[in-house]
C-alpha cells in the first residue's frame, strides 16, 4: 500500500520543482528545505516540516561527519544523522481518500506553504515545539542546541547540553561520534561521546 503512495506522489508532483523521496515532498528554498509528508505512525493527516540547511551542517560539524553536505535535500528529512523538526502545519485527510488524493492533497499543501515565507524561515523554534500536536519536546533537545549555537546564543546551548548530560532532561534519542580530537588511547581507540558533550566541546573549539 505504501508504494501505491509513493507511486502517486511521484506522479502528482512531476513537473512541480518538488523532488519525491518515498511518500514525502522535498523542495530547498532560500537556505531552507521543505518537506510534506504523511504523518509518521499516524493516519489521516498530512504535515509539513521546514529546517535551515544550516542546523544540520552544523549538527555534522559537532558529530565530525563530513559528506553529508553533497546529499540530496531529501536527506536532511530520511537521514539518519539530521535534526529532528516539528510539523508547522498539518491538513487533516479522510480515510476515504485514495493515494492519488491524497497525493494531490500533499502537492496542493506543499504549493500553499511554499508561498508562506513567514511560515518556514526563521519561525521560532520553541514555539513550533509547544504547539505541535502530539506535543513530543523530547524528539527536539539536540535541534534545540543547535538552533541556539546557530543564533549565538550558547550559554542556552550550554545549559541544555548540562541539562541533557546530568539527566535533568527527556532523553529518548541521542546522536553519539567519536571526538577525533582527542588523542587515541593505548590501543588506538577513542571513546564514543554522546551530541550533547560533543556540542559542548565544539563550543569550547570554536
Amino acid at each position: 500500500m505504501k508504494d501505491d503512495l509513493n507511486s502517486a506522489v511521484r506522479r502528482a508532483a512531476k513537473g512541480s520543482g518538488w523532488s519525491v523521496k518515498h511518500d514525502t515532498l522535498v523542495k530547498r528554498l532560500d537556505g531552507s528545505v521543505l518537506a510534506v509528508h504523511p504523518r509518521r505512525g499516524s493516519k489521516g493527516f498530512i504535515e509539513v516540516r521546514a529546517k535551515p540547511v544550516a542546523w544540520d551542517q552544523l549538527l555534522w560539524s559537532i558529530l565530525q561527519i563530513s559528506g553529508n553536505d553533497k546529499m540530496p535535500a531529501s536527506f536532511h528529512f530520511t537521514g539518519a544523522f539530521t535534526c529532528d523538526t516539528p510539523a508547522l502545519m498539518h491538513l487533516t485527510i479522510a480515510d476515504t481518500d485514495g493515494h492519488d488524493t491524497v497525493a494531490i492533497k500533499m502537492l496542493e499543501l506543499a504549493a500553499r506553504c511554499q508561498g508562506q515565507t513567514g511560515l518556514w524561515s526563521g519561525y521560532s523554534l520553541n514555539d513550533a515545539i509547544a504547539a505541535e500536536a502530539p506535543n513530543q519536546p523530547y524528539r527536539y533537545h539536540m535541534t534545540q542546541v543547535i538552533e541556539r549555537i546557530a543564533a549565538g546564543d550558547r550559554q542556552s546551548a550550554n545549559f541544555i547540553c548540562q541539562q541533557a548530560s546530568s539527566g535533568a532532561l527527556d532523553i529518548r534519542k541521542s546522536l553519539s561520534s567519536t571526538d577525533n580530537e582527542t588523542p587515541p588511547d593505548a590501543r588506538g581507540g577513542r571513546p564514543s561521546k554522546t551530541f550533547f558533550e560533543l556540542a559542548q566541546l565544539w563550543m569550547n573549539r570554536h
